[in-house]
């Protein structure tokens, strides 16, 4: 997230800071020690936290770097780790030093150990697995010891494979069907690890160096530097289909919506990309290739040409067909906020004395911005403050009674963009505060819009909600301009990530380089926004959030500023909590939602192992009141166009209103009437 112009010095400077000589190359060398030496170097100097990389961070890097490869301590042997262990604590002295040896030695062994799990697999297949011995399988084996020995090993994985099998059974997938699936998800494993240049294991060791410091920052390669720019502002340069690999071959997933490919329309959705072409080059076989090297091929600038050799699946077996196709600017809108205007009974004594309430939610995935066009174009670009003020102007327009913003799972984006729509609800204040590292500089960041809504609004979160998400939901608590509803808190990400591009093809670094905290002066890192109003949910009982993370910065907090609330909710919220109670107790949903919280808090948390018996057991039980739940249900219908309307609910892409908007509405509903009583 960009935090203020001066930061771009920065980003000059670290073009001269590291090493000349790469200015000087057309093409891109490997990751070689001159290299990494000058990323570590870099990314230490400019982190947040400002700790050295000394033998306690060699520790963590270690652990990290194992970690990516081997989570559930399957491949490693014991015999294994006590051998690359003994560099344990000179990780950093390496690092240092641009030597990145360790982590290719220790990826090669890995590499090893997989082949040799790959073969085991092979083995056992053959076997017929009797699933009336029960058996016992820890879930969760990131704290389990590695194997001792490859008889060990085969011990796990027989027990592991059993595991997965009765999984898939359960999910009525045939034995064989079960069988075939696990041994292509281990063959895909092993045909994309072995397909790792050097690079791609250095990066990873780099990446691991990152998240000792801070579970945000990164080391993000070239190409994972285009996948984020992409993300940021949800659009990009190609054809418009989404991609996937599956046994060897690139296999288009889904084709964008108004994108290159949709338009010309020749390709369709399961086609198999077997080679690529560059304009009138001759065809390169794509078969084999890894997914993001495919990408790399078939993306391109706008208006050149690509052409596609594919093979299509028909009743006679596969055609070969050639297309060619243009490239285009793609828009991504499904990441775009979108809004609709629903109809809401009044509530309390007005609700048969007036029309239906009208309130507008919109829906807002992601706090996204096109930087190179705002760059260009100040005035006309791509953004979800600008998106978000259309959307608002709208509902002015066709007097809303009120206005809900749905920032569930919306993992944040753009710090100016969350600072910049604050000020659509609450004008030219302060709204957020950022503390460099060190405490060098404490920034205080205004909003430079002016209020285009005024009215009633409710914010809907869950713990998913990060970043800028909780940069405008703690303004707008602070200024008491808008009720919170959803889980207990959000995330808890309060730290602030730039983008430090390095020399062309060599990606860049993604550095938290500072802290930002509520006008109030408390931060949300760890601890996240708390909502106003809590609605049952699953999330509430499990471990989500930065304080579960690895590494995660702790919280702290630092002198409010000067602000002035909007409004005032502490004498209307105990009101409005006691009537949405009352719905919620009601809610056969919520009841279901309940239901399942306590399962979770009784019977799913505490199991840190699954007896296979009992697993078989249990997952009749469910599936019996599970189709009880069903039979009831279908009882209540009252007519069959429901799979039409799914179907149209598809076409029009609008916002369905599920049970947390619907009452998300009837809060919005009580807060209005009960505002109309004190006027």
């Amino acid at each position: 997230m960009k935090v203020s112009k001066h930061l771009l010095l920065k980003l000059a400077l670290l073009f001269f800071l590291f090493p000349t000589f790469l200015a000087a190359q057309e093409e891109p060398s490997k990751l070689s020690g001159p290299v990494v030496k000058g990323i570590v170097e870099q990314f230490v100097s400019m982190h947040y936290s400002q700790k050295p990389l000394d033998d306690v961070m060699s520790s963590k890097i270690f652990e990290l770097y194992l970690n990516r490869l081997d989570p559930a301590h399957y491949y490693f042997l014991e015999d294994d780790v006590a051998e690359f262990r003994k560099y344990e604590s000179r990780v950093d002295d390496l690092l240092r030093r641009g030597n990145a040896n360790l982590a290719l030695d220790i990826f090669e062994r890995f590499k090893t150990r997989l082949s040799e799990r790959l073969a085991m697999m092979e083995e056992f297949m053959g076997e017929d697995f009797d699933f009336s011995v029960d058996a016992n399988w820890t879930l969760e084996r990131s704290d389990q010891p590695y194997p001792k020995t490859t008889a060990d090993a085969r011990k796990i994985w027989r027990t592991k494979i059993k595991f997965d099998l009765l999984t898939l059974k359960l999910g009525d997938t045939s034995l064989k069907e079960g069988k075939e699936r696990l041994m292509k998800r281990v063959r895909g494993l092993w045909k994309d690890f072995s397909q790792y240049e050097n690079d791609d294991v250095v990066s990873m060791f780099l990446n691991s160096m990152a998240a000792a410091y801070d579970p945000h920052s990164s080391y993000l390669a070239a190409q994972d530097l285009k996948n984020f720019d992409i993300s940021i502002k949800l659009s990009l340069e190609g054809i418009g289909a989404v991609l996937r690999w599956d046994d060897g071959y690139t296999v288009v997933n889904s084709i964008v919506p108004g994108g290159a490919a949709a338009r010309q329309g020749k390709l369709k959705t399961d086609d198999r990309i077997i080679a690529v072409a560059q304009g009138e080059k001759a065809f390169e076989s794509v078969i084999d290739m890894r997914l993001n090297n495919v990408v790399q091929l078939i993306r391109g600038k706008r208006g050149t040409k690509v052409g596609l050799q594919i093979l299509r699946k028909t009743k006679d077996g596969f055609d070969t067909l050639k297309i060619v196709i243009v490239r285009d600017k793609i828009l991504l809108k499904d990441g775009e906020a979108q809004s609709n205007i629903f109809e809401q009974p009044p509530a309390g004594e007005n609700k048969n004395k007036q029309e239906p309430l009208r309130i507008g939610v919109i829906k807002l995935p992601s706090f996204y911005v096109d930087f190179n066009d705002r760059r260009k174009n100040p005035k006309k670009y791509k953004s979800s403050s600008r998106d978000v003020k259309a959307h608002l102007e709208k509902f002015v327009d066709e007097n809303v009674d009120g206005v809900i913003l749905d920032l569930r799972n919306n993992g944040g984006g753009g710090l100016d963009e969350a600072i910049n729509m604050a000020g659509l609800f609450i004008g030219l204040n302060p709204v957020v505060i950022v503390r460099q590292s060190g405490g060098r500089r404490v920034t205080v960041h205004r909003s430079r819009e002016r209020a285009v809504y005024t009215g009633p609004l409710v914010i809907m979160l869950n713990r998913y909600s990060a970043s800028a998400s909780e940069i405008l939901a703690g303004a707008m608590h602070d200024f008491q301009r808008a009720l919170l509803v959803g889980d207990t808190t959000t995330f808890g990400k309060g730290t602030v990530q730039n983008i430090f591009q390095l020399p062309e093809g060599y990606g860049a670094l993604k550095v938290t380089i500072a802290q930002f905290y509520r006008v109030s002066g408390w931060s949300t890192q760890n601890r996240g926004v708390e909502t106003s109003i809590v609605l049952p949910s699953l999330n509430n009982a499990r471990e989500i959030g930065e304080s579960t993370l690895d590494n995660a910065l702790p919280w702290r907090s630092i002198d409010q500023v000067s602000y002035r609330p909007k409004g005032n909710f502490k004498t209307v919220l105990p009101v409005l909590k006691k009537l949405s109670l009352k719905r919620v107790t009601d809610s056969e949903y919520f009841q279901q939602i309940d239901e399942d919280v306590q399962e979770f808090l009784t019977s799913i948390k505490p199991l840190k192992y699954t007896s296979i018996l009992k697993m078989q057991e249990d997952d009749s039980r469910r599936k019996a009141q599970r189709d009880l739940e069903l039979s009831n249900a279908s009882k209540k219908e009252t007519g069959d166009d429901s799979a039409e309307e799914v179907e149209n609910t598809e076409e029009k892409k609008e916002i369905q209103a599920d049970d947390y908007i619907n009452e998300s509405m009837a809060i919005l509903a009580d807060y209005i009437n009960l505002q109309q009583k004190t006027e």
